[in-house]
């Protein structure tokens, strides 16, 4: 095999345990990518409301979201394989149950109900995988290519999920398709947590040290740090989704918009096979900070350009920082979670990038009624700034070199 600076991506997948742990995680994660578009159209067709479909997805989002701290904490104290287990069996019967109600028109509670229960209980199968890399890949730059390829391929997955759903709904009824990623997640969830990495966690959490009288990680100032220029880079990414749209109401409408967003990912997903290859002596936090101030500095353009292209080209610039930001805040956060809080440790980090983009998603669109686009984007960059400096502050004293 290759030296570790020399190795490849695809030398990662070539590792012992890595095609079957990886590719089985993949499976089960692309649920979650087909589950929303769906999702929104058996609600819909079953109620003849859209407002009700957009409470069933709102439902489901926030139990995912906000909930996935809590899920974290029941995997580290109890074990990997127990809890996702569970939690993929329920997951894949409430969206089933959901499927099914909305085949036979159920009325819109017990379908908000179910969408609750299902956002409830979605095992964090991609924090998971993110921890097992290490067990599968020990190397220092090597890991660094397994968790940049793994940050890429969840990017595409969500880039190109909405549109395989979107040719599915053409064959066959929302309810049907819904049975899609509940098939997913229980053939690749159950494959996943039978594997050895997953198996490995389990053991490592019961024999190691149970966490218990220690204050989350969440309060802790350093971690706090970390999870901060996530926060930002998700609210950048929430403000974009959002303003993007406004910005090109008059140059290309939906289309154009639609086309500018794919290109941010597309732009994220280069980013992440770029950064994979750096060698970086600079902190974690350096590197988190640097990487978010260039984004916020590059998305400052859509305050002053407007034309379809300019936008294009300035969202794939900006994207090229987003993916990068996630790999350091995933792997830092794993170091910092110590053996027994690994899972809470990742799952801090995705959660911040959600409630950063929910955040940043409202409050442009505030600022967008307020003032127009290019002033709301100048706040955000200017509340992007103030959140960095405080993530400054807390880091301060504790930078630590990375090797």
């Amino acid at each position: 095999m290759p030296s570790t600076s020399e190795a490849r991506y695809f030398d990662v997948l070539t590792l012992p345990r890595v095609p079957v742990t990886f590719g089985s995680a993949l499976i089960g994660r692309a649920a979650y990518a087909l589950v929303f578009l769906p999702l929104l159209y058996a609600v819909t067709d079953a109620t003849g409301s859209i407002a009700q479909a957009g409470a069933a997805i709102a439902l489901y989002g926030a139990g995912a979201s906000f909930l996935a701290p809590a899920r974290a904490w029941f995997i580290d104290r109890f074990g990997a394989r127990r809890i996702l287990t569970i939690l993929v069996v329920l997951f894949a019967t409430a969206i089933s149950a959901v499927a099914v109600a909305t085949l036979f028109s159920a009325g819109g509670i017990l379908l908000l109900a179910l969408s609750a229960v299902a956002g409830v209980v979605a095992p964090p199968l991609g924090p998971t995988m993110r921890v097992a890399w290490p067990s599968l890949v020990p190397e220092g730059e090597l890991l660094k290519r397994a968790m940049s390829l793994d940050a890429v391929v969840e990017e595409l997955l969500y880039l190109a999920g909405p549109a395989v759903a979107g040719v599915a709904l053409t064959v066959a009824s929302p309810g049907a398709v819904l049975l899609g990623p509940a098939v997913l997640v229980l053939v690749g969830g159950l494959l996943f947590v039978s594997t050895s990495a997953v198996g490995e966690m389990g053991t490592r959490t019961r024999a190691g040290t149970s966490g218990r009288g220690q204050r989350p990680l969440i309060l802790e100032r350093r971690f706090l740090a970390i999870v901060l220029p996530v926060l930002i880079a998700g609210g950048l990414s929430g403000a974009v989704g959002v303003a993007v749209p406004d910005i090109l109401a008059g140059d290309g409408g939906a289309t154009a918009a639609g086309v500018a967003l794919g290109c941010f990912a597309g732009g994220s997903a280069i980013g992440g096979l770029i950064f994979g290859r750096l060698r970086l002596s600079a902190s974690p936090f350096r590197q988190l900070a640097a990487l978010t101030l260039l984004m916020a500095s590059v998305l400052m353009g859509l305050a002053i350009f407007s034309g379809a292209v300019a936008v294009v080209v300035i969202l794939v610039v900006a994207g090229l920082f987003l993916s990068p930001i996630m790999i350091v805040g995933y792997m830092t956060a794993g170091t910092m979670g110590g053996e027994h809080r690994q899972n809470s440790a990742t799952t801090w980090v995705n959660t911040g990038h959600n409630l950063g983009s929910a955040a940043g998603s409202a409050l442009i669109g505030v600022g967008l009624q307020l003032a127009g686009a290019p002033p709301a984007i100048v706040w955000s960059i200017a509340g992007a700034a103030l959140l960095l400096l405080v993530a400054g502050a807390l880091n301060a004293g504790r930078d630590e070199a990375v090797a």
